[in-house]
């Protein structure tokens, strides 16, 4: 039984939170963790609204999970895990809630864990450069140390999930600033409003910021901070083929039929051929994100394996070339030599 604050989607048939918005141009039905339909600037954007702030005394990994964490849900949702109104973990599961300023409460462990991924992949990832491309070995910022560091890289996710919130609150159907201000919802040419004729524009501007600041730090490479040489090239070549085949494979799991993304035939409103295109590219985009992660997460556990057992190798040897040395050296060991005839 669905409690009286919560709705029945007459397209998804889930139990929503809210009813479904009726923005211009926007078709999301139900909560966001549905995303049919719904359109949001891309998640690899919102790093870019962080980028002035990537200096001391913040954390610049922080800042980086905090600006995307609100987005996870979307992700997660690929991985079709059942949920209903009455689970424990349904906000885990519901973009709304992480779109709103009560779902810091789940932006928050969204932006720790995706902060603790990060310290697992990084090294794995460098591996995957090229040498002359290998990230520079410099340790993430924070001031302080102990309980001051840890103050800095959660206001850090703190800020980079505001700035998230944002972003959001004036590209997105039921945002904020959309809502209130009849001017974002207006339309610019049939179902193109300007809110989300802003939501294109900085989607395609902030990835260019993102792209132009990581070119600008490539004069940093050095060896890095790996402590081992990068993956042979065949190596390196094979694990890309292997992570963008999962990508892909995630990408057409995640796709839906003809008709979900038409609307269903008893609804009146029909989805437009732009909306259809842009929530078939948003399943790709969280289907294939999805995937490459489990992959990439996959192959980080291999990688950090692999260097344990041959960091053991070397001292093993060397241990056994040092008790031999000891013993040939021992005093009344050694044969003595038979007189010269």
């Amino acid at each position: 039984m669905i409690p009286e604050n919560i709705f029945s989607c007459s397209t998804c048939g889930a139990a929503c939170a809210a009813p479904c918005p009726t923005a211009p141009g926007d078709r999301h039905h139900g909560p966001r963790r549905h995303g049919r339909g719904s359109s949001v600037p891309f998640t690899l954007s919102h790093p870019a609204a962080v980028l002035p702030l990537l200096r001391h005394p913040f954390s610049p990994a922080a800042l980086v999970c905090g600006a995307m964490a609100p987005d996870a849900p979307y992700f997660l949702s690929a991985a079709h895990i059942p949920v209903s109104a009455q689970s424990w973990y349904e906000p885990f599961l519901n973009a709304t809630v992480s779109h709103t300023l009560s779902g810091i409460a789940v932006s928050g462990p969204f932006a720790l864990a995706l902060l603790a991924l990060y310290r697992l992949v990084r090294r794995p990832a460098a591996a995957l450069l090229p040498a002359r491309l290998s990230p520079a070995g410099t340790a993430d910022r924070g001031g302080g140390n102990g309980l001051r560091r840890a103050g800095w890289v959660l206001l850090s996710a703190l800020i980079g999930i505001l700035t998230h919130l944002l972003w959001d609150s004036f590209t997105h159907g039921d945002g904020y600033l959309v809502t209130h201000l009849s001017f974002l919802r207006s339309s610019v040419t049939g179902d193109l409003t300007v809110a989300r004729l802003v939501q294109h524009i900085s989607t395609a501007g902030g990835l260019i910021a993102v792209v132009v600041h990581l070119w600008r730090r490539r004069h940093r490479a050095s060896a890095g901070d790996t402590g081992q040489a990068g993956l042979p090239a065949a190596a390196r070549w094979s694990l890309i083929a292997v992570l963008t085949l999962a990508a892909l494979t995630g990408a057409v799991a995640n796709t839906h039929t003809l008709e979900y993304y038409r609307g269903e035939p008893a609804t009146a409103d029909q989805a437009t051929a732009q909306q259809a295109a842009e929530a078939v590219l948003s399943d790709w985009a969280t289907g294939g994100g999805t995937a490459l992660a489990c992959a990439f997460i996959l192959y980080a556990c291999a990688w950090w394996v692999h260097g344990a057992i041959r960091s053991t190798k070397p001292h093993d040897s060397g241990a056994r070339q040092n008790r031999t040395q000891t013993a040939r050296s021992r005093p009344g060991r050694s044969r003595p030599t038979p007189p010269s005839r």
